[in-house]
């Protein structure tokens, strides 16, 4: 099984693909929380809740990044057939079977009673965007995928540096500008739309991806014999240790995001083209990049991993599409928040309250992602789902 593109399977994409459905859970947890939760109890905790979102907003950029990387990739080959059939196909069916559904139940519990011409209503619902609000990256990435084969002959021509330029403007019109109108409280600074942040995460996977195909084609054309079995014993290494560099410096400005928002009273809040979050993003991504050769490098040691990441990757799709009905189910039917049962916890400050919060949160978060989990697994052994959906 391979993630997309021809050879052997990079298990650093399901790493990446793990942590971000993880992240996606939590961040779900915590919205889905504070959207059912009376605000006049959360203001001194709103730093706590703003550090949260901070470090697990970068989870969907992953997934841009992720796609990115595996179908811009020059090496493959992508036309309208292929892309439609077999992966927009997906995307579609997906929206459909639990787009219809979601947007069904909300028609239910809005009019406490069931009709059968909700059928219809639910898949017009659906058609038009309007059901769970998790499902707009669904439609989002089906855009992009439609867009791909284009794309890639657009980025044939286009050189490298070119690329980055066009990246430059998307980053400072869609991200930075709109960050120093909050900051300065002022409209003058012209900006791009929001939504151009998702293009610039997909064309920055295709980065990643020119420049793997540039460091193989130089390993290949390189050096031969000893110096190119010395090359290839220290490459794994060498990689290993960049990686390490970028991983070191997300935790660094994961770790200045925090600080900002605890000490500082920074309160402004964006959603995905916050210019750390970009950032962020992108450190992640090329940390798992930059170690890929060591796992490569480690086939056997891979197939007897304590962590089945090819396993759980294989999941992340399912867990991304159901996890929301736990949270509803706890949220809205159960009645019971990480709010209600820290209120019912009685602590006497606000320190200790912030503490009980962070691992209610882990708890609601570890119970909806088992959950969902096991709901994924189930799924994924019904072999139509399992052929053309999950």
């Amino acid at each position: 099984m391979t993630n997309g593109l021809s050879g052997p399977r990079k298990q650093f994409l399901d790493v990446l693909r793990v942590l971000a459905t993880c992240a996606v859970v939590l961040m779900h947890v915590l919205t889905g929380a504070t959207d059912v939760t009376d605000a006049s109890i959360m203001p001194e905790y709103r730093s706590l809740l703003l550090s949260v979102m901070d470090l697990v907003t970068w989870c969907v950029p992953i997934f841009l990044l992720i796609s990115g990387y595996l179908f811009l990739n020059p090496e493959r080959t992508l036309t309208y057939p292929v892309m439609i059939k077999k992966y927009c196909r997906r995307i579609a069916l997906a929206i459909l079977l639990f787009g219809v559904p979601y947007a069904a139940s909300e028609l239910v519990v809005a009019e406490r009673t069931f009709r059968i011409r909700m059928i219809p209503e639910a898949l017009k619902m659906t058609l038009t965007g309007h059901t769970w609000s998790h499902m707009w990256y669904l439609y989002l990435i089906l855009f992009l995928y439609l867009i791909t084969p284009l794309l890639k002959k657009v980025l044939r021509v286009l050189p490298v540096w070119g690329v980055a330029a066009v990246m430059a403007v998307i980053f400072l019109g869609s991200s930075v500008a709109p960050f120093l109108n909050k900051v300065l409280d002022v409209n003058s600074i012209p900006v791009l739309p929001d939504g151009g942040v998702y293009f610039l995460y997909y064309l920055c996977g295709y980065l990643f991806a020119v420049r793997e195909v540039c460091v193989d084609k130089a390993e290949s054309s390189g050096t031969s014999g000893k110096g190119m079995e010395a090359g290839l014993d220290t490459e794994p290494v060498r990689g290993k240790r960049i990686g390490n560099v970028w991983l070191m410096a997300a935790a660094v400005l994961m770790m200045g995001m925090i600080l900002s928002r605890t000490l500082a009273g920074f309160s402004i809040q964006m959603a995905y083209n916050y210019p750390f979050t970009v950032l962020l993003a992108v450190l992640l991504f090329a940390a798992g990049w930059n170690g890929r050769r060591d796992g490569a490098a480690s086939t056997a040691r891979e197939k007897t991993h304590r962590i089945p990441w090819q396993e759980a990757g294989a999941l992340s799709f399912a867990v991304y599409l159901v996890h929301p009905v736990y949270v509803n189910l706890l949220y809205k039917f159960v009645k019971i928040t990480p709010f209600t049962v820290l209120e019912q916890c009685g602590v006497q400050s606000v320190a200790a309250g912030q503490v009980v919060l962070i691992l209610l949160l882990a708890a609601f978060c570890l119970v909806v992602l088992a959950l969902a989990t096991a709901t994924a697994w189930v799924l994924r052994k019904i072999p139509v789902l399992r052929k053309y959906v999950l």
